[in-house]
């Protein structure tokens, strides 16, 4: 009887030991102890995007910023020369030469104005156009631009001030 209730004891400490020690191991080391994958992606904002200043007019239209900069207006609005400049959105991307890039506009967006109203954001098609494939070596930068289209409602939804708003975009990179 002695021995069993020994051996309970030891089989008690036993699983409380176990239980209660662990052991880290890594199939590999920490990927902070390597250095920067050479054939990532890395993406830099150089310019937002702006449309400027414009007038709306009674209906309401577009302002169209093209991936290239130059401006255009449709309807009743009238585009201003009152200082504010406008211009296309530009990111410089570092990847290997030969990379394929490609490139997905995220959905259209809702654009809010500093003293109410509501105007609608879409991107245009990049420069160069997606896919396309890398030329220029590291630590040189490839450009690619954005232009977009601002729909400017009536005065009742579109009320004048300034107006921000953020958009998404995806590089892929093959």
């Amino acid at each position: 009887m002695k021995n069993k209730k020994q051996q309970w004891k030891l089989v008690t400490i036993l699983v409380l030991v176990l239980s209660t020690s662990s052991i880290v191991t890594f199939a590999q080391n920490p990927t902070d102890t390597f250095p920067k994958d050479p054939g990532s992606l890395s993406i830099y904002t150089i310019q937002n995007m702006s449309f400027g200043a414009f007038a709306q007019g009674g209906s309401g239209g577009t302002v169209i910023v093209s991936s290239n900069g130059t401006r255009s207006v449709t309807g009743s609005v009238i585009g201003l020369n009152l200082g504010v400049q406008y211009f296309h959105a530009i990111f410089e991307l570092d990847a290997p030469v030969g990379s394929i890039i490609s490139i997905l506009n995220g959905p259209d967006v809702t654009l809010t104005g500093s003293n109410g109203g509501s105007m609608s954001l879409s991107l245009s098609a990049s420069s160069p156009l997606s896919p396309f494939s890398t030329t220029i070596p590291s630590p040189g930068r490839t450009q690619v631009t954005f232009g977009g289209t601002l729909t400017v409602g009536t005065p009742q939804v579109t009320i004048p001030g300034s107006y921000s708003g953020t958009f998404y975009i995806t590089f892929n990179q093959e």
